[in-house]
């Protein structure tokens, strides 16, 4: 089996912790607390939604990146626009935090089979230009992070926990 390059072990980790670190965000809240937005018109459910969702794209676009000779296209995303047509409102954030999970663990799995040039392979973006699959695993580590920082301050700005 392929061994991890070393300047991504680090990365990878913090991809890999990425959903402890959520489901650390989110302990012990409440129905009202998960729905209630904040200030910038984002819930926690909208967060865990979204995470869902962005985390499907990636794995698509490994994926994608993997299995083509020629770097393929990849699709970006408005994720306003996903929040408002995708219903984030009425859908379930246990069964969102669930997706993200698998889809961390199965692309955790699956670059793990990869050898150090693979990490370098690129899709072309349709507004960034080429992504390299190492570059997707830092934005993937970034962004849980993020929206686990997000959710503590919604957490704060939203007030107390349900009873």
């Amino acid at each position: 089996m392929p061994r991890l390059p070393d300047d991504v072990v680090p990365v990878f980790d913090r991809f890999v912790r990425g959903p402890s670190k959520v489901r650390e965000a989110i302990s012990g809240i409440g129905p009202t607390e998960m729905s209630r937005p904040g200030r910038e018109g984002w819930s926690i459910r909208d967060v865990l939604v979204h995470l869902s969702d962005a985390e499907m794209v990636r794995a698509t676009r490994f994926r994608l990146i993997l299995s083509s000779e020629e770097p393929p296209p990849i699709f970006g995303f408005d994720e306003t626009t996903w929040k408002k047509r995708l219903q984030y409102l009425w859908r379930s954030p246990e069964a969102a935090l669930a997706l993200y999970e698998s889809l961390i663990y199965t692309s955790a799995e699956l670059l793990r089979q990869y050898s150090p040039k693979d990490w370098d392979r690129t899709g072309i973006h349709e507004t960034e230009g080429p992504l390299s699959v190492r570059l997707l695993l830092e934005r993937g580590a970034d962004h849980a992070e993020a929206h686990a920082a997000q959710i503590a301050e919604l957490r704060s700005e939203i007030g107390p926990r349900d009873p």
